[in-house]
C-alpha cells in the first residue's frame, strides 16, 4: 500500500494527512442515547406489528410511546456524536451538531476565556470559549471532553498571550 496520497494535484504522506488529535464528548454519553433511542423505536416498531397481528386490544398506546421516545433519543444522539474539533498543526476544524465543517486558523483566535455552568445545586461544569476579534464564537469545550488536555495545550503553544490572559483571568462566575 502506497504511503501518499494525491491532494490537490500533489502528494503528502498519509501521516501529514492526520490530525493531530480530536475533541469531542465522552464517546459513552453520545453512544448511550443512540442505543437507547434505536432500541425504543425497534422494539416498538415490532412491538406494534406484533400488537396489531396477534392482540388489537392490548397494549393500547405503549408501542406508540417507545417509537416516539426513541424518535427523540436518536436524533440528539446523533447530534452530539457529530460535533467535534478537529486539530491540525495550524488550524482546526469545528463542526457543531449538524452544521457543516468550519474550517479556522488559530492566529484568528483573538480571545479565550473559562466560564461555569451550574444548575444551582447539580455538577457545576468548565467550558472554554474562543472568540475572533470581531467577537464571532470560534469554539467552546468542556473540560469532560476527551482531548481537552491536549487542545489547552497546543492553545497554550499557538496562542500563548491570549492563554495567559486566560489564565491570568480563571473562572467567571
Amino acid at each position: 500500500m502506497s504511503n501518499s496520497i494525491n491532494t490537490w494535484g500533489g502528494t503528502a504522506t498519509k501521516e501529514a494527512a492526520k490530525p493531530l488529535f480530536v475533541v469531542r464528548r465522552s464517546w459513552f454519553n453520545t453512544t448511550l442515547y443512540v442505543i437507547i433511542g434505536g432500541a425504543a423505536v425497534g422494539i416498538g416498531i415490532i412491538g406494534a406489528v406484533i400488537q396489531s397481528t396477534v392482540a388489537p386490544d392490548f397494549g393500547g398506546s405503549l408501542f406508540a410511546m417507545l417509537i416516539g421516545g426513541g424518535m427523540v433519543f436518536l436524533p440528539i444522539g446523533l447530534v452530539l456524536n457529530r460535533s467535534r474539533i478537529t486539530v491540525w498543526d495550524e488550524r482546526y476544524d469545528v463542526r457543531s451538531g449538524l452544521g457543516r465543517t468550519r474550517h479556522r486558523n488559530v492566529a484568528d483566535l483573538h480571545r479565550l476565556r473559562y466560564a461555569t455552568q451550574s444548575s444551582g445545586a447539580g455538577m457545576t461544569f468548565v467550558s472554554l470559549t474562543g472568540w475572533d476579534e470581531r467577537r464571532k464564537k470560534q469554539f467552546r469545550v468542556f473540560t469532560t471532553h476527551s482531548g481537552f488536555a491536549e487542545f489547552t495545550a497546543w492553545l497554550a503553544q499557538h496562542r500563548p498571550e491570549q492563554w495567559a490572559e486566560c489564565e491570568q483571568l480563571g473562572l467567571s462566575e
